[in-house]
């Protein structure tokens, strides 16, 4: 079950306009989440600049806040971040950060996790250097979503044959595929359901199952075409997009309903 803050930004977010707290505290309900929390959940969101207030009691997503923000609603567009692959890699070599701050570390695993990073030796994590920008550019992106400033990033090149075929087997395609062909199917199935079931309902399963789908999505690790087809994502982002526009148009008619 979805936050107060997450339900809010999963409303804003989808909505792309701006809604009310009546409106939020009413979905909210959908979910038992009362009406106090969904308050707080906007105190708490607006003062992180996650969400801005548009007048009185309307509120809408701050498309300028933290960088997890931009993240979790360009989910759609993340495929462009890709670039051609020259078989070498980005690494983040990350010995020195304490476990022991547990919030922080729990950012810095979080932003490692987003941006595709998976565990190749202890303390050492990397990901093939086919995103747009290259290290610069990925350096910056990890910073804002939480890189500890203990953290060593560099690119790697030129490893022993060993290590090379260590280093391709990192990520389970085969089941990274697999599930991605369940998610579409399950979204379709459930797009063709919601026009028969009850508009209460409709709504509260779109949320719910778009969300995991996304969050899916989002931690995607854009694996080059020499790793990994592009089709299955391809195809998931496709139904998902339509399915949201679907779920979309549900939530503003029971949103405006009497």
């Amino acid at each position: 079950m979805p936050s107060a803050p997450d339900l809010i930004l999963d409303l804003l977010v989808a909505d792309g306009g701006m809604l009310t707290v009546q409106a939020l505290c009413r979905a909210g309900a959908l979910f038992r989440i009362g009406e106090s929390a969904i308050r707080v959940g906007l105190t708490r969101l607006s003062g992180e600049d996650k969400i801005r207030r548009c007048g009185r009691g309307c509120y809408a997503f701050n498309r300028l806040g933290p960088q997890l923000s931009g993240t979790v609603d360009d989910w759609q567009h993340k495929a462009t971040q890709a670039v051609p692959w020259n078989l070498d890699w980005l690494a983040v070599h990350d010995v020195g950060v304490l476990r022991s701050e547990k919030t922080a570390w729990r950012q810095h695993s979080l932003a490692m996790s987003l941006r595709g990073f998976v565990a190749f030796q202890p303390g050492l994590r990397i990901r093939p250097n086919n995103l747009s920008g290259g290290l610069t550019v990925e350096r910056i992106q990890l910073q804002a979503l939480g890189l500890s400033p203990q953290a060593l990033m560099f690119r790697l090149v030129d490893l022993d044959e060993e290590r090379r075929n260590a280093a391709w087997s990192l990520w389970d395609v085969r089941s990274l595929e697999a599930r991605y062909r369940l998610l579409q199917t399950g979204i379709e199935k459930s797009r063709r359901e919601l026009d028969v079931k009850k508009l209460e309902v409709a709504v509260r399963e779109s949320l719910l199952l778009g969300r995991a789908v996304i969050g899916d999505l989002i931690r995607d690790p854009l694996l080059p075409t020499q790793l990994m087809s592009a089709t299955t994502r391809i195809a998931l982002v496709k139904a998902t997009t339509i399915y949201q526009r679907k779920a979309r148009a549900l939530w503003r008619q029971w949103l405006t309903a009497p």
